[in-house]
């Protein structure tokens, strides 16, 4: 499989993911500082509540949506209305008017348009991708996304204090270009069960409550989900806990431990060091390790990279030792490598093809919840001794990684069934291209 392979949808939808997530990765990690500053801390804080908030709600309002009436129509307007909210951005830190309170509102209207967004991108992306070959396609995306935001850190580190106005400028063009992109070349190619006969318009007619009631019984993807809450959140105590445990603990360490001679270090010099190494690792070794694990089955990839990602970030919770904790963000890196789009590629097989947004709407609340965790990590970690704090989440990795275990089988039959259905759903336009 190579690139070129993919559905044009995928090749656009990669290529402009990385277009924007670099451009936004510029300007809104960045933006907690400028609130902070402008509004002070309580209002930094709020903003990122009512974003969380807004983006959960905006997300099962348009993961309903897109299952009934196309994913295009949801891309778009999401598209629009992230694109005028970055224009009044610009215009609310320009030089010749600034309001940190519109930008604190339009701030919560582009979390809204993400949450729109996503579900019916992801869902889209799965339309027209094969399940033999979505692996790949999460691999790629992966290593690019990783790829983006090592390059924003970088420039918007130097850019974004002196030069706000004018990344808010960027940021709408680029809304701009995404937005023609999508309207002109992106096909709609999901067509809603209501166009096909009477069992659509009885789903029409189906509230979103009971829409989602539908979904979380389905007990395989909710304990997929259960699982993956639990693996995410041992990444996230790591700007969490591990941050703020560092901090507090490592005061001057010396880089080898057996000469005291030798260049000493911080905490927050060496959480820099942790999270560069491991941006660096997953831009150089993506490719590498794809390579390396393709004779192996995918379940035994999944599990060992499983293991080496919960020791590794268990570890990085209790060592102040500069170079193990710098071996062991290496071999978590390379577990979640080595488990990242085997997992997602499970992701895409478990949601029918009627409802693939809605799935993806309730499964994006594992990435919300990974930071409630983490946030609870750093006040329990106030509490307890690291060895406990690491225990906890070797804990909580090891739970999930049992529960995706028991769940293995189900998820074999569910990628048999995606075989099955996206053949009969390409078998026409097959015997018409043939006939052609």
């Amino acid at each position: 499989m190579r690139f070129r392979d993919f559905h044009r949808n995928v090749k656009l939808r990669i290529g402009l993911s990385f277009l924007s997530g670099t451009a936004n990765n510029m300007v809104l990690p960045f933006m907690s500082i400028y609130f902070s500053g402008k509004l002070g801390d309580t209002s930094a804080g709020l903003v990122v509540i009512l974003g969380i908030l807004a983006g959960v709600i905006a997300g099962f309002i348009g993961g309903y949506y897109a299952d009934r009436i196309g994913r295009k129509k949801l891309m778009i307007t999401a598209e629009i209305g992230w694109m005028i909210c970055f224009m009044g951005m610009a215009v609310s830190n320009s030089p010749w008017f600034s309001s940190p309170w519109m930008t604190f509102v339009l701030m919560i209207f582009v979390s809204m348009f993400w949450g729109v967004h996503g579900p019916a991108n992801d869902a889209m992306l799965l339309d027209v991708t094969a399940p033999d070959i979505r692996k790949f396609m999460y691999a790629i995306m992966y290593w690019l996304n990783n790829l983006s935001f090592a390059i924003a850190g970088i420039a918007g580190a130097f850019l974004f204090k002196s030069y706000l106005f004018e990344l808010f400028i960027g940021l709408s063009v680029i809304g701009m270009i995404t937005l023609m992109v999508t309207y002109f070349f992106i096909d709609e190619v999901y067509r809603p069960q209501s166009d096909e006969g009477e069992p659509g318009r009885s789903q029409r007619k189906t509230s979103m409550w009971s829409n989602y009631q539908l979904v979380l019984r389905d007990k395989t993807f909710m304990i997929f989900t259960a699982a993956s809450l639990l693996l995410v959140s041992v990444e996230f105590h790591l700007g969490n806990y591990v941050g703020v445990r560092l901090e507090k603990e490592m005061v001057a360490a010396p880089f080898i431990p057996w000469m005291e001679s030798s260049w000493h270090v911080d905490g927050l010099k060496m959480l820099g060091f942790i999270r560069t190494e491991n941006t660096v690792l997953v831009v150089v070794l993506s490719v590498l390790m794809g390579v390396l694990m393709r004779r192996f089955s995918d379940s035994k990839v999944l599990f060992v990279g499983y293991a080496c990602y919960i020791l590794g970030y268990s570890y990085l919770a209790y060592s102040n030792q500069p170079m193990l904790l710098l071996l062991s963000m290496l071999i978590a890196t390379v577990g979640e490598l080595m488990y990242v789009p085997i997992k997602q590629a499970y992701l895409g097989n478990i949601a029918p093809d009627h409802a693939r947004s809605s799935y993806m709407a309730l499964y994006g609340m594992v990435y919300k919840g990974a930071m409630l965790l983490g946030g609870f990590g750093v006040i329990i970690g106030g509490w307890t001794p690291s060895w406990m704090m690491a225990s906890l989440i070797l804990l909580s990795g090891l739970v999930g990684m049992a529960m995706f275990y028991a769940i293995l089988a189900q998820l074999e039959e569910r990628k048999v069934k995606a075989e099955m259905s996206y053949k009969a759903s390409t078998a026409p336009n097959a015997s018409a291209s043939v006939s052609l």
